[in-house]
C-alpha cells in the first residue's frame, strides 16, 4: 500500500509597513514635494489622504521619485 506525501512548506509572512518621508511628484502642478509614504517590500505608495502644500491637490496618484532609507 502506497502512502500519499504531503509537503507543508511554511509561509513566508508579509514585510512590515514602514512610513517614512520621500519626495513625490505632483501631477497637478508639476512640482516635487516632500510626502509620507508607505512602504511594504518593494511597492512604496503615498499615503492617502495626504495634499500638496503648493496646489492642494491629492497626492495619492502622484509617483515617489526618491525614497531615502537604509539598507
Amino acid at each position: 500500500m502506497l502512502q500519499k506525501r504531503t509537503f507543508n512548506s511554511p509561509q513566508p509572512k508579509p514585510a512590515p509597513m514602514v512610513s517614512s518621508s520621500a519626495t513625490v511628484y505632483c501631477p497637478i502642478c508639476t512640482h516635487t514635494v516632500q510626502a509620507e509614504v508607505l512602504s511594504r517590500g518593494r511597492q512604496v505608495w503615498v499615503r492617502p489622504g495626504q495634499k500638496c502644500p503648493r496646489c492642494s491637490a491629492s497626492l495619492a496618484p502622484g509617483k515617489v521619485l526618491s525614497l531615502n532609507q537604509a539598507a
